[in-house]
């Protein structure tokens, strides 16, 4: 995975009263969709592994339970970073940052330099660890009081949940005609750097599905599938009716700029190399 080589500076807030209407309004300003994460984390632990698992979470995606094994925090904080890249998430806010050991500040700082993202700890004391401080100047970073950063939010008007939407093939088995070519045995191919038409100019177009069963497809890849590349690979079969073999061809270059290609290589063993146009629903964001 590649690191970001200026991460953002953190933001150290403390709150030293511990005040109801800062931890408020940080978990009001929680909105993935907007790119901005809250993290309220799981009281009672101190392990490396629990911190990226409440991240992920945060993300309201599935911990990935039986995968890895469970005392190694590497994969746990590896799928926690490709998530934040695809989501987009640009800000991170961790409530109760006081209670960091080292080696939990070491991993955040990690995913920082991996995704970017711009870290908060809110300390809900007067000054920060010794530990936390000595760290920090290590890192460019900004200390303020939470008054300033995390003032009481306007009252506003509750308002009555809104019922989910409905889904018509929740808890139902999905056939996908796309799918049935995922394991066909190609040779393997060789890294090619190409510059393959598009799918459409070689009269090559994916199976059509409803719009319901796209919908409930994305749902399950976000919400079903714990790791984002697994979750990439399912949308992009379904998409190119594509092969495991010219998958695994895909790599950070084959992808456009803006998220609206792929382009995928087999060196004509099958259809030749070409670039498929990314749906909306396949897109993670």
């Amino acid at each position: 995975m590649l690191d970001c080589p200026n991460p953002p500076p953190v933001t150290v807030i403390l709150d030293p009263h511990d005040d109801v209407v800062h931890t408020r309004a940080a978990l009001a300003s929680h909105a993935p969709h907007e790119g901005r994460l809250t993290v309220h984390p799981t009281p009672g632990t101190d392990s490396a592994v629990a911190l990226a698992h409440d991240i992920l979470a945060a993300l309201n995606k599935p911990v990935p339970l039986n995968s890895h094994r469970p005392l190694d925090p590497a994969p746990a904080w590896s799928t926690a970073a490709a998530w934040i890249l695809a989501t987009p998430i640009t800000h991170l806010t961790l409530l109760r940052a006081h209670l960091l050991t080292p080696h939990r500040f070491k991993d955040l700082l990690a995913l920082r330099r991996r995704t970017g993202v711009r870290l908060v700890l809110v300390c809900h004391r007067r000054t920060v660890q010794t530990f936390l401080e000595r760290e920090l100047r290590q890192v460019e970073h900004h200390i303020a009081e939470a008054s300033a950063l995390l003032p009481e939010a306007e009252p506003t008007t509750p308002q009555p949940p809104t019922p989910p939407a409905a889904r018509p093939l929740a808890n139902r088995w999905i056939s996908l005609p796309a799918l049935t070519t995922l394991k066909t045995f190609d040779e393997t191919a060789t890294p090619c750097r190409c510059t393959p038409p598009m799918a459409t100019d070689r009269d090559f177009y994916p199976p059509v599905i409803p719009p319901v069963t796209e919908a409930e497809v994305a749902r399950r890849l976000h919400r079903a599938t714990p790791h984002p590349h697994l979750a990439a690979q399912l949308a992009t079969a379904v998409f190119t009716a594509a092969s495991t073999t010219q998958l695994n061809t895909a790599h950070v270059r084959d992808l456009g700029p803006d998220g609206t290609t792929i382009t995928l290589h087999d060196h004509g063993l099958r259809q030749g190399c070409m670039t498929h146009p990314v749906p909306l629903w396949a897109r993670p964001c």
